[in-house]
């Protein structure tokens, strides 16, 4: 035997939290009384954005495109910038956060803590903070990203579309959602079998 006579094992999904638990970690955010925690969890997990992307938002991160407001994103790696959707709760969070940031800062990162950066440990802790909150197990910053891609595939939304939103130079590294819509659908339809 040769190991090309073996199948090609297929890469494990990526790991992210169902509608349930998603709301959750949502309800849990709103009810913390850390604005921090409430902002990050809720960019997070209704941008998709990377954690050293959050980290990078400027104080002109948001945009106003038309009547709809955007959250511009810069993807350092391409020396470009992508655009993502504001939905308008998380509007008012961001908007609430600059009316109280200090005046006279010297940087002009959207998240600084006694003027420094907010450092990636302090996203670490909110996220772990509400999650503990709403009574789940472990969960990263990262998943909130596959949690939002595994919403958008699980609702219909293109391939095409996902990739501008999570800003994968790619289709083949968004193509993995599709394989977490055709496990929903069989879980799905295993529970209405049972």
């Amino acid at each position: 035997m040769f190991d090309s006579d073996f199948p090609i094992a297929d890469e494990p999904l990526p790991r992210f939290l169902d509608d349930a638990a998603a709301a959750k970690l949502l309800a849990a955010a709103r009810r913390d009384p850390d604005p921090f925690v409430r902002l990050a969890i809720e960019i997070l997990a209704r941008t998709g954005m990377r954690r050293g992307e959050m980290l990078g938002l400027t104080i002109d991160a948001v945009v106003q495109i038309g009547s709809a407001y955007w959250l511009r994103v810069p993807v350092v790696k391409m020396h470009t910038d992508r655009y993502v959707p504001l939905h308008p709760q998380l509007k008012t969070l961001l908007d609430d956060w600059l009316m109280h940031r200090p005046e006279g800062l010297r940087s002009n990162l959207l998240f600084t803590d006694h003027g420094r950066a907010v450092s990636a440990s302090r996203i670490e802790a909110a996220v772990r903070r509400a999650a503990e909150s709403a009574g789940l197990g472990r969960v990263t910053p990262h998943q909130l990203r596959h949690t939002l891609a595994a919403q958008a595939i699980n609702r219909g939304m293109s391939l095409e579309a996902i990739a501008a939103l999570l800003g994968h130079r790619s289709l083949s590294m968004t193509r993995v959602y599709a394989r977490i819509a055709d496990r929903t659908v069989a879980d799905e339809h295993d529970e209405q079998a049972g």
